[in-house]
């Protein structure tokens, strides 16, 4: 639980007026009752971004995203839910004061402080030998020669650890900096003797940075071929590996602008990308891509393409990657460079404009996949089928588009020539119902569903709110809008009408705010609705729920297994007949 105060949380949302806050970093103009501007989640030439100054919220109806305030600032700032309100609260001039912190973590929170202010030392330290020391002298050849000009440098923030034991641990001691929080962030090591020295030598440094731009680590590069090529900072309390990726901080808003994120597996790869004008690259830190990263990546772009060598190293961690993003739900495509090529000598010799075509050839991860194993795998044998498909069968249950698995079944079934049921009862899953092929959205299209109008009847209507809670919101609702319809009836005084920015906060599910954000965005369309029809309308609705004809075929399947000279026999057969004669009051 956040050690915020609710009231003052309340207060925050108030105080800070939608409109204004957006406008900070959307150009907002009136239309009708809402303000209408680009969407900075996605790149758009036509606005579909609207924002609800009396309900407090937002909606874009071009990528989905919506929800209050304080959800903007956490999605356009990268920030938790806690640091968003106090960002928020800063901005309007509402003092937060939180319980007081204990000695643990007091001590814990100036520690973390301290390392950060560390760590930027380190960078201004490194960054000085780079560009003035004469120590630097083999860095900034080495520079010249891979083509980095000197903005790029300056905007990587580039440093050079100089070829000494001790360069960084006497800078260290020098500004009174502890050695043993230093070691804790794994730029100096202690020696066995006693004392300490540095860990970084005669390497070029990149900075690895957060979501704002705080150093909390360092990758550095060898100047020649000596190995260990790379050598990363180790895990810290600043620094996991696994929920970071370098260049995110330079990355995130050309990839909200874009929509789209590309992963290199390379600081010089990124840095080929970056100086070619290509800004919605991340790489991954001497890691594998995890769960974490996919989650950080979908925070700003809802499809991702990945750029890895074309070895077998580099197809390896494609296959490692495809495994999170079908798990994670997330829209991967992978782009494939010539043979030999990597970013860097690709763009040196064709230019930008070859690499967007890359981009634009690029193909879904699983296709890439299943054509691979084409390639490794004799597709003309039996053996070579099964091995095939022993390997896809996986992947393919975790596909969860039910059109898009259903496709690939038939695509296999054709290359391979296996029958496609045998296919679809291998992975164990059915053929794509009608259900499977009307999405919600396309449902939502024909007309607003009674539940839906009802919520939104409620936000309008006091009245309504009090004849949902007379009636009984679980009589009402389905499970989806249940806890929204609880939501505003838990508040105190529905007379005053229903806090949305409130409800919004209260709703878990991304997808379902974004939901809830499109539906109360304009109630201009209630102006003519008959409320107390709409009432009718929807309880009528859910009575009839309730009476599926699966009830019905439960009911025969017991009939006809009783004796029907018991007394359960009739019992059951009663109840049939009155469950046709309620469904036939209610058409």
């Amino acid at each position: 639980m956040s050690i915020i105060p609710d009231d003052k949380i309340s207060e925050v949302r108030e105080r800070a007026a939608i409109v204004d806050v957006i406008s900070d970093y959307v150009s907002l103009r009136k239309s009708g009752a809402n303000f209408q501007g680009l969407c900075p989640f996605h790149g758009e030439k036509t606005p579909s971004f609207n924002v609800n100054p009396g309900r407090g919220i937002f909606h874009c109806f071009g990528c989905g995203v919506g929800g209050n305030v304080i959800t903007f600032i956490m999605k356009m700032e990268g920030l938790a839910f806690p640091e968003a309100v106090k960002f928020l609260a800063k901005r309007v001039g509402v003092t937060i004061e939180e319980r007081p912190l204990t000695a643990g973590e007091k001590r814990q929170t100036d520690e973390r402080e301290l390392l950060f202010k560390i760590n930027e030392l380190a960078v201004k330290f490194y960054r000085r030998m780079l560009v003035q020391e004469p120590a630097g002298e083999p860095g900034r050849r080495y520079l010249e020669r891979r083509d980095v000009d000197a903005a790029t440098a300056e905007a990587y923030r580039l440093g050079f650890a100089p070829d000494k034991w001790d360069s960084l641990t006497r800078h260290l001691e020098q500004q009174l900096v502890p050695l043993p929080l230093a070691e804790k962030l794994g730029l100096i090591r202690r020696r066995d003797g006693g004392g300490y020295y540095d860990s970084f030598r005669n390497r070029l440094l990149f900075v690895i940075a957060d979501l704002h731009g705080r150093p909390i680590g360092f990758g550095g590069r060898v100047l020649d071929d000596s190995l260990p090529k790379y050598i990363n900072s180790p895990e810290s309390p600043v620094y996991h590996k696994s929920d970071v990726l370098f260049g995110i901080d330079l990355a995130k808003q050309s990839m909200r602008e874009q929509g789209t994120a590309i992963v290199v597996e390379g600081y010089f790869d990124h840095l080929a990308l970056f100086q070619s004008g290509v800004r919605n690259v991340v790489a991954t830190c001497g890691t594998a891509l995890t769960g974490g990263h996919v989650k950080l990546l979908q925070r700003y772009a809802p499809k991702v393409y990945t750029l890895f060598d074309g070895d077998s190293a580099g197809k390896k961690a494609t296959l490692r990657s495809m495994e999170i993003f079908l798990e994670e739900k997330y829209l991967a495509h992978v782009i494939e460079l010539p043979e030999g090529d990597d970013p860097d000598s690709f763009l040196k010799k064709e230019g930008t404009a070859a690499f967007a075509g890359q981009v634009a050839k690029a193909r879904p991860i699983f296709e890439f996949f299943f054509s691979d194993l084409l390639r490794q795998i004799d597709s003309s044998t039996v053996e070579g089928k099964v091995k095939i498909i022993e390997e896809l069968a996986p992947r393919l249950m975790k596909i969860a588009n039910p059109i898009e698995r259903d496709l690939y079944l038939k695509e296999i079934s054709r290359q391979l020539g296996v029958d496609v049921g045998q296919l679809r009862r291998k992975i164990g899953r059915a053929p794509i119902s009608a259900a499977d092929l009307t999405p919600t959205v396309a449902r939502k299209k024909s007309g607003i569903a009674p539940e839906e109008m009802l919520v939104s009847l409620m936000g309008k209507y006091p009245e309504i709110v009090r004849q949902v809670r007379d009636y009984g919101a679980a009589n009402l609702f389905g499970p989806d809008l249940l806890p929204v319809v609880e939501a505003i009836l838990a508040q105190e005084d529905p007379d005053r009408g229903v806090d949305w920015g409130l409800i919004m906060e209260q709703v878990g599910s991304v997808e379902e705010r974004s939901r809830l954000a499109a539906l109360f965005m304009d109630d201009s369309h209630l102006e003519e609705i008959d409320v107390n029809k709409a009432f009718n309308q929807c309880r009528v609705s859910r009575t009839r729920l309730t009476l599926k004809d699966r009830d019905a075929k439960e009911l025969k399947r017991e009939l006809a297994q009783l004796d029907s000279d018991s007394a359960r026999y009739w019992e059951v057969l009663k109840m049939l007949d009155a469950l046709r004669n309620k469904k036939s009051q209610l058409l």
